[in-house]
């Protein structure tokens, strides 16, 4: 039995999977990565360009104090940009001089040639300061900064259009690994369940006659079924062989042991006129191993017959009540085990071969007695419903245990091994190949040391 494993499907779909997710994260990486040096640069380049302007546009007082001109505020009127500017004047010492700050805005910040960035009131700004002078002399300390401030948010909304086409693509890769992995899942493992199923069946029913089909894309598939249709083809001919074979050495064996069962009456004959004890056992002895052999040859034949395809059995009405008691009444004249029989009959036709019916309850009924106790009961039921029919033959025997139920049916199985146990293994294997030829099944209902049940089961309308 296989072991449970994880289908190659599904892990193609998981390794697909990760490698798609980990090439979707390096991406997002180095985009993040890209976007926030772009922010960085294109903050810095808009600040500076605005401390430029801010510089043409400076005015003073007569104490020298500057104050950024109105012509500056004037020229947004033309120009469209959503981006909020802060541009104010600090003194050296972080001094507020003039011009427009965030709210919440309290720092006194260094004069640095870098980008810097800062947060007031939970929102992050990117800062640029410049020095300036007072009037056009340079007069001792009387330096000041122009300082640039813009939101991190609204430099970053410049890359909305940006960021929806990424997580647009990255929805569309997705959805199409979605449609890829459902898509290859039908492609693969619906038909490969169907090719196990089918070669399941064809298994346990050994009918290697019909062929796997596939009409997929995929070549590997194509070849698994190629070469499963030549393993059933080389099977399919060894079983012909085999039962030409078992049909051949039948019919050969049919005339010899038929002669030395003649044979053996008619020493039996001589002996007992001449009164000889031990040639009357000894006779006995091959009488009975002669009888055993051409049960055998019998029970191969009729296989050899049920298993011919252009091989049809005489039908007729048949009462299975009928032939239950006649077979159980010859079974217990020969009993020598003291075995009760008890019947539950109901009167059932069916249109069988009468030959079959007789070897299914013979079969059946000397499995029960062969596996009894002294004394014990043999239980035999027939009947139907509306749609089968069954014979059903109970015993109270030892039981068969669950590995040994597996195998019961195959051809030459004993569940009991020991030497003096009679039978060759046919009888069950006949049965079952009887009731799969009605289109029925045998049921088995069995527990060691309490006994068995095994019920013959098929349809009525069996023709």
């Amino acid at each position: 039995m296989l072991k449970k494993k994880r289908s190659l499907v599904t892990y193609t779909i998981i390794m697909c999977g990760l490698i798609m997710t980990v090439g979707i994260a390096c991406l997002l990486f180095i985009q993040n990565s890209i976007v926030k040096d772009d922010m960085e640069l294109q903050a810095y380049e808009k600040l500076l360009q605005e401390i430029r302007q801010v510089r043409w546009s400076l005015n003073y007082d007569k104490s020298d104090t500057p104050s950024i001109g109105r012509e500056y505020y004037d020229r947004y009127e033309d120009v469209e940009d959503d981006d909020k500017l802060y541009m104010f004047l600090q003194s050296i010492k972080g001094d507020y001089i003039a011009g427009e700050v965030p709210d919440g805005y309290n720092e006194k910040l260094s004069l640095q040639s870098d980008l810097d960035i800062k947060s007031f009131n939970g929102v992050k700004y990117y800062i640029l300061t410049r020095k300036a002078r007072v009037g056009k002399k340079n007069i001792g300390n009387n330096k000041f900064m122009i300082c640039a401030m813009v939101s991190v948010k609204d430099i970053k909304a410049n890359y909305r259009i940006l960021w929806y086409r990424t997580y647009t693509v990255i929805g569309v890769v997705a959805l199409f690994f979605f449609v890829f992995a459902v898509g290859l899942r039908k492609l693969v493992t619906v038909p490969m369940k169907e090719l196990n199923v089918a070669i399941d069946k064809s298994s346990q029913n050994l009918d290697f006659t019909e062929k796997l089909r596939y009409d997929g894309p995929f070549l590997e598939l194509d070849m698994i079924t190629e070469s499963n249709n030549n393993l059933y083809d080389r099977v399919r001919r060894e079983f012909e062989r085999q039962e030409e074979f078992n049909a051949n050495v039948s019919h050969e064996l049919r005339t010899p042991v038929a002669v030395m069962h003649a044979q053996c009456q008619l020493s039996r004959e001589i002996a007992e006129k001449n009164n000889d004890h031990e040639m009357l056992e000894s006779i006995a002895v091959f009488e009975r191993q002669t009888t055993r052999m051409k049960g055998l040859i019998e029970q191969l034949l009729q296989m050899s017959i049920l298993e011919k395809n252009n091989v049809n059995p005489s039908v007729e009405d048949v009462d299975l009540l009928d032939v239950v008691e006649s077979v159980c009444d010859d079974a217990e004249y020969i009993c020598k085990k003291n075995i009760q029989f008890r019947y539950d009959l109901v009167p059932t036709i069916v249109k069988v071969n009468m030959n079959l019916i007789v070897i299914v309850v013979s079969n059946l009924v000397s499995n029960a007695i062969k596996y009894s106790n002294e004394g014990g009961i043999v239980k035999v039921t027939c009947g139907s419903d509306s749609e089968t029919c069954y014979i059903s033959v109970r015993d109270e025997g030892r039981g068969i245990s669950k590995e040994q139920k597996n195998r019961i049916f195959e051809s030459f199985y004993r569940a009991d091994t020991a030497r003096n146990t009679e039978g060759f293994g046919l009888g069950l294997s006949q049965v079952m190949k009887i009731a799969k030829y009605y289109g029925g099944t045998v049921q088995v209902d069995s527990e060691v040391g309490k006994g068995s049940t095994f019920t013959f089961i098929i349809p009525v309308n069996n023709g």
